[in-house]
């Protein structure tokens, strides 16, 4: 049903109820109705299980997933085109995915302060490596699943060309992305 509302452009987009409540926390027996902790430590989670279980099982496009993730909530929210795509004058946090990274869900792989993952135990295929936030490399997955201690940030210029330029774990790589302006506040 998801996967036919998203093929059908019925579903705009897929969130999250994160939150970052302890396994002992959501089992306290002292909760009520008034006080339950509601939510669900998923946030890490949910887009390398959407992009596993919808593209990689070609049940939604790699286009159909980018809408619904990133694209049209910018959108919804009138955000759109400074953000939700990837484009000269636009503010784009990028995520550079790897569509082959598999890995099995653990507790402690977990970023949250929750400490668990509610998938534990589930195999996923494709995930984040690095995440680039207002031109800031802000987190290398699949080498530590931690932010990089050592990543930098340099904006620069290349033919005329704006660039952005990071160094990872001692390893630098440079991405071109947008001519004119840089991501760069």
């Amino acid at each position: 049903m998801l996967w036919d509302g998203i093929r059908r452009g019925v579903i705009d987009t897929i969130g999250s109820d994160h939150t970052a409540f302890t396994k002992a926390a959501k089992l306290d027996p002292t909760q009520t109705m008034v006080d339950k902790r509601m939510g669900i430590s998923n946030l890490q989670d949910y887009p390398p299980m959407m992009f596993s279980e919808g593209v990689g099982k070609g049940r939604i496009t790699l286009e159909q997933f980018v809408a619904v993730t990133s694209t049209n909530a910018a959108k919804i929210f009138g955000m759109h085109p400074r953000k939700g795509v990837i484009q000269v004058g636009s503010d784009a946090d990028i995520a550079i995915w790897d569509p082959t990274m598999k890995k099995i869900l653990k507790d402690e792989d977990e970023l949250s302060n929750a400490k668990y993952s509610s998938y534990a135990g589930m195999d996923v295929t494709g995930f984040p490596k690095t995440t680039i936030r207002r031109g800031e490399c802000t987190t290398t997955a699949g080498l530590s699943g931690r932010p990089a201690p050592d990543a930098s940030f340099r904006a620069g210029s290349f033919n005329g060309r704006r660039f952005v330029r990071w160094a990872i774990e001692g390893e630098a790589h440079r991405a071109a992305l947008a001519a004119g302006e840089s991501f760069a506040e």
